[in-house]
This record gives structure tokens, C-alpha cells and sequence, in this order.
């Protein structure tokens, strides 16, 4: 029955039929016209016997491929009938689907600072999908992006490039839990199977399992042993410390200051369960990233950065999230490229859907020179994350650093389209104008970019850069004196004021603040020979000092 099933699902009985019908036709307009046109007699032989040659040939065609309106592809042999009914009385797809985009989850509680569950719900349930191989995930910065907004589900999934949806929404109130979710097929809009689940709040972990192993039973992906434990894996039964740590989620998706508040959320988590491996994961990301931007000094946090990533993988060795942030911290504080490179293949190959070891990996191509295959791994890493603001900022930029104006200007115009105020990618959008020739539009840029960031020290340096560049020194250095004030009173990365005084000129205080940078391990020191600013550091390229702080940073070019 499993193969008549699978030969009617192919539509090879009807292809069969088809071509036995057309055959017949042949061979009657044959009979009909040989005579009138004079056809030689042992033609109906000869067409009797090429239509019968055919006919095998049809139905194994028809066995293996099937015309749509993308045109002839390879048929699936996971794909369900789609006359099919699920026991919900929904329709089932008609294809077997191996891409997915979970949206956020509606919060329906009366409280909105219920917020960080409900987007905790869906994002754990990313999580255990993305440790099954065979299905593509879109990242959750792509699928939430759609957050608050009212979109047709077949837009989302052309945006998204996937082919199912799951959405869902949760009301908690008190202990009492009611989660919805459905899967809903893109290219016709029906469900493939819906659920309601009304339980206490401590059975959060059992729907979460219930609701990743449905969705991969509908998707009828054959799970390996290995990867049906890490689908159902709990990191903790604590529910206070689950809780903490999926607050600790929420703000560290924000970045900026609420970084600083994911560091207490997930420090509470381990003060309710010390062995909670992914609060050590988040607490990793949280100082990596506090240290990155320059909230902290890098010295001050990534020691801990490190110290917390290797604890979680202490607890669980597998964990892809500990092994993608150790990677960051060897690239972008220990210089110690093949170690980062040994951790982000770990985490590729424990979760080869994990967006950030994607994008972070990255870095580590920076410092390698290869600036080209950069641009190339992170339009691949796009695909999984169309939608992340950071990632197509971030593409833009490595187009600015290669002296790619044009296509950098283009590019970060699409990651201000996702947010307006994300001040980086303006400030170098600012900076891709001026270097086009469009002084006045990059310095209104860039200008526009210090306002929204409250005067953050990548913009001003930004401007102070153009200024030099555009022969305004007087300008220059008023930014050049304000960070330097400021960098007596509060931590500034010394790179930033560096690179205003190699673009004045000043070698010598560039120098000094360059040195400086080393010894606070600037988490942007590692770019220095790569033109993150764009092309201030160019004219120190022939001094020696250049050469030996390239070597002690442990460069190519320095060796």
C-alpha cells in the first residue's frame, strides 16, 4: 500500500494514462491519413514501436520528476499526497518542505512585560530546530522582524525564502499557560497541523519539546538519535532560572546599553542553577559584545567573556552557542586565530544554522585578508538571515573597507531601510558618500548618526575623519579634543582617536594611541590593517612601528 500510494502520489497512473490515450490518437491519425498521403506501409509498425518504447520511459520520468510552475524538478520522496487530511481536519502540504520561519509569538497576557516569554517561547523553539540538519531555519532577527507588523503569510515566506510558517501566541496568567501555535504552508496558505496546549507554567519545557518534534513529524524528517536528543534537550528544569535567562535573551537581542542589563539577567539565572550552560552562553555573548561596542573596557569583560564561555562548555561540550562565542573572543581579544577558527568549526558543525558563528567567523577572515571571501560567507550567512539589520550593515561596511563606495552606499541604505536609527550603518553610510564624492550628504550623515547615538564614538570619529580628509583640521580637531577629554573621564577605544591623528597626519600621536589600543586589547585593533576607517591607518603602512605592532597583534603582514 506504502508504494501504490507513493506511484499515485507521483501522478504516474496519470501520466500512464495520458500517454496511452495520446498514443492511441497517434496511431489512429496514422491509420487515417496514410493512405490519402501515400505513407509507406511499415510506418504504423515503426510507430507502434517507438510508442511503446516510450511508454516506459514516460512513467519513469514521471517517477522521478514533476512539472510545477518553478518548471521540471527532481521529486521529493518525503512529500505527502495533498489530498491528504491531518486529524485536525487541515489540509496537508502538498510537498514536503525543508525551510521554516517560526514568528514570534503574540503575547496575550494582560501584562506586556510578558513580552521577553512569549519571544522566549518562539526563540527556544528555533533553537531546537536549528539542531536538526535537514531543515533550514530563517534567524530569529529575520522572522522577528515582522514582530509588529500585519503581513500576508506568502509575503513572509517570499521574504524569508522558506516555505512553512509556524506562528503562535502564549497567555500566561498567574501559573496557568495557554500556547497556541499552527503551521501554515506559504504557497497555499493552509494549516498543516495546529495545537492548543493549556498547562501549567512549569510544563513550558514539555510544549516546547511537544511543539519541535510536531513540526518535524509533519515535515516528515527522519531524526538521527543524536539529533532527536539535542531537539529535546533541556539546558535546565529550574523555571526561575529558565525565565531569568529568556529575559536575559530579550535584552541581549537589543544590543546597546541593554546589554548591560542581559549581564544581570543571566548572572540571576546561575544564581538559581549554577549549571545552566546556555546562561553561561548568554552571559559569554553579553561581556563579548559590552567589550566589542566599547561600553567596558575589553580588558575588564572579556576575560570574563572567556571565562563564562568555557564553563558552559565544561557543563555541555556540545553546546554550539559557548563554542561561537569562544571563537569571537580568540579573534577579537586574544588574537589567537587558530583557535577561533577551531571553535567556530565546532559550532558549524554542531549547528550549522547558528546565525552569529556564521557572521562572527567573519572577523576572522578579516584578519586573514581575505576580504573578498568575507563579503562572499556573509551574503551566504544572509540567506539564513535576510533580515538582520546588523548583517546587512555589517556587508555594507566590509564594501566600505574594500573601497567599494558605491556598492557600500547601496548596501547600507537596505540596513537603514530595516532601522532608521541604527546609528553604525548610518554614520557609514555618511562616510561611503563622502569617499564618492558627496561631501555634504556623508557629513549631514553622519551628523544625523551622532544625534541618534548620543554622541557615540564611532560616529564622531567618523566625522572627525571626513573632516581631516576634506581639509577642515579645524573641525577635525574639535572632535579630536572632545574624545580625548572624554577619554580621561570614561573609556573611549583609543583606535577611534587614532585614526583621527593618522588622518591629520600626526604619526606620532597616532602612534600613542595605537599603542594605547594594544595595551587595552581594543576589540577593533584586529581591523587596523584591514580599513574599518576606511584609510587613516594607509599612511602609516611604511613606519616600522606599524610593522611591529602588525606583528605583535600576530597579522599576516606583520611576519
Amino acid at each position: 500500500m506504502s508504494l501504490l500510494g507513493e506511484v499515485k502520489r507521483r501522478k504516474v497512473f496519470q501520466v500512464a494514462a495520458v500517454y496511452a490515450v495520446m498514443a492511441w490518437l497517434i496511431i489512429q491519425i496514422i491509420d487515417v491519413v496514410g493512405d490519402p498521403l501515400s505513407l509507406p506501409e511499415w510506418l504504423d509498425t515503426v510507430v507502434i514501436v517507438l510508442l511503446a518504447v516510450g511508454f516506459p520511459v514516460a512513467v519513469i520520468l514521471a517517477w522521478a520528476f514533476e512539472l510545477t510552475p518553478n518548471g521540471v524538478i527532481r521529486t521529493s520522496s518525503n512529500t505527502t499526497p495533498a489530498s491528504a487530511s491531518s486529524k485536525t481536519g487541515y489540509r496537508e502540504a502538498h510537498h514536503s518542505p525543508r525551510s521554516i520561519a517560526v514568528l514570534p509569538f503574540a503575547n496575550m497576557s494582560a501584562d506586556p512585560e510578558n513580552e521577553y516569554f512569549s519571544d522566549g517561547m518562539a526563540e527556544e523553539v528555533i533553537n531546537a530546530l536549528t539542531q536538526v540538519k535537514d531543515l533550514r531555519v530563517a534567524a530569529r532577527t529575520s522572522s522577528f522582524a515582522f514582530k509588529t507588523k500585519t503581513m500576508d503569510i506568502a509575503e513572509i515566506g517570499q521574504r524569508l525564502n522558506v516555505d512553512i510558517v509556524l506562528e503562535g501566541s502564549v497567555r500566561k496568567v498567574g501559573s496557568r499557560l495557554r500556547i497556541t501555535a499552527q503551521l501554515i504552508n506559504v504557497s497555499d496558505g493552509y494549516h498543516l497541523w495546529s495545537e492548543q496546549y493549556d498547562r501549567e507554567l512549569d510544563d513550558v519545557f514539555a510544549i516546547q519539546d511537544e511543539i519541535a518534534l510536531a513540526i518535524v513529524g509533519k515535515l516528515k524528517i527522519n531524526l538521527v538519535p543524536d539529533e532527536k536528543a539535542r531537539l529535546v534537550k533541556k539546558q535546565t528544569v529550574n523555571l526561575a532560572a529558565h525565565e531569568a535567562y529568556l529575559k536575559g535573551r530579550y535584552f541581549w537581542n537589543q544590543r546597546g546599553p541593554a546589554l548591560k542589563r542581559a549581564v544581570d539577567l543571566f548572572q540571576l539565572a546561575l544564581a538559581e542553577d549554577d549549571n545552566y550552560a546556555a546562561a553561561y552562553a548568554g552571559l559569554a555573548d553579553s561581556y563579548a559584545l559590552l567589550g566589542f561596542y566599547g561600553y567596558f573596557p575589553p580588558n575588564d569583560v572579556m576575560p570574563k567573556a572567556k571565562e563564562a564561555a568555557q564553563r558552559a562548555l565544561e557543563i555541555d561540550e556540545k553546546l554550539a552557542e559557548a563554542h561561537s562565542s569562544l571563537g569571537f573572543i580568540h579573534t577579537i581579544f586574544d588574537w589567537d586565530w587558530e583557535s577561533a577558527s577551531r571553535e567556530f568549526e565546532r559550532a558549524l558543525e554542531l549547528n550549522p544554522n547558528y546565525s552569529p558563528a556564521r557572521y562572527w567567523r567573519i572577523n576572522l577572515l578579516i584578519t586573514q585578508g581575505r576580504m573578498e571571501e568575507a563579503i562572499s560567507e556573509l551574503r551566504r550567512s544572509l540567506e539564513y538571515d535576510p533580515l538582520s539589520m546588523y548583517m546587512q550593515a555589517f556587508l555594507g561596511i566590509l564594501l566600505l573597507m574594500g573601497k567599494k563606495y558605491r556598492q557600500a552606499s547601496e548596501q547600507l541604505q537596505k540596513a537603514l531601510e530595516l532601522d532608521p536609527n541604527y546609528f553604525i550603518a548610518r554614520a557609514s553610510l555618511g562616510v561611503a558618500y563622502f569617499f564618492q564624492g558627496r561631501a555634504e550628504e556623508g557629513i549631514l550623515e553622519i551628523q544625523q548618526a551622532i544625534d541618534l547615538s548620543d554622541r557615540d564614538e564611532w560616529p564622531m570619529s567618523s566625522l572627525g575623519i571626513v573632516y581631516a580628509a576634506s581639509g577642515d583640521q579645524s573641525r577635525s580637531r574639535e572632535i579630536l579634543m572632545e574624545l580625548e577629554q572624554r577619554a580621561r573621564d570614561e573609556y573611549v577605544s583609543a583606535i577611534h582617536i587614532a585614526a583621527i591623528h593618522a588622518q591629520l597626519g600626526e604619526k606620532d600621536e597616532a602612534f600613542e594611541w595605537l599603542e594605547r589600543a594594544y595595551e587595552e586589547r581594543c576589540a577593533l585593533l584586529f581591523t587596523v590593517d584591514s580599513g574599518t576607517f576606511y584609510a587613516p591607518f594607509d599612511s602609516l603602512k611604511a613606519d616600522p612601528r606599524y610593522r611591529d605592532l602588525l606583528r605583535r597583534i600576530g597579522l599576516k603582514d606583520g611576519e
